[in-house]
């Protein structure tokens, strides 16, 4: 067993608020469907949800136990780009989120109406942007690189299918093909 360091501390710091992150995102999400059911809304039905939260269960699962299993050791060469990557993404998951308000939710809500300011000006979805970016780096700041590939990986297969299940029900919103249909999922002009 590896001799615990402050880097390991600050891993399991940046782990944990990953934790805290997402269970407030999931009690808000919560609330808000119940708020939405309300209304008559439900959640559309999706495979992927499952997989979605397994997924993100194994962020916190993989990388301490290829950390212990494979002793591996820090990095500012990966861990600085990688916690840089990080907080770009909380910068750009505020911005989402907020531009959003209360028509976010973790799962497939169809929504009261088409946003197009904040980041949806740019990408249809800037949140599974960040999400794509957590999955690959929060590994990476303890040089935990075959967490990283693996999430990454999954993470792309479950994207893929939930997003199919979003978009299917976004292209029935009026308005949203015209919105939104020429901007790319991710990347401004690219993908």
């Amino acid at each position: 067993m590896p001799t615990l360091t402050w880097t390991h501390g600050l891993f399991a710091l940046v782990l944990g608020a990953e934790g805290l992150q997402r269970i407030v995102e999931l009690l808000v999400s919560k609330a808000r469907k119940s708020d939405r059911a309300t209304d008559g809304v439900k959640p559309v039905g999706e495979t992927a949800w499952l997989f979605m939260v397994l997924t993100h269960a194994l962020l916190f699962i993989l990388p301490p136990l290829e950390l212990l299993l494979f002793e591996r050791a820090f990095s500012w060469t990966v861990a600085g780009p990688a916690l840089v990557l990080l907080v770009g993404a909380k910068f750009m998951r505020y911005w989402a989120l907020s531009t959003l308000g209360k028509a976010w939710n973790a799962r497939v809500l169809k929504p009261n109406h088409v946003v197009q300011e904040g980041p949806y000006r740019f990408i249809r979805h800037p949140n599974y942007l960040v999400v794509i970016t957590e999955l690959m780096v929060v590994p990476l700041i303890h040089t935990c690189w075959l967490s990283s590939l693996f999430l990454t990986v999954l993470n792309g297969a479950v994207l893929n299918a939930r997003i199919r299940t979003e978009e299917e029900m976004l292209f029935t919103l009026p308005g949203y093909k015209e919105a939104m249909g020429n901007k790319a999922r991710f990347i401004p002009g690219l993908i």
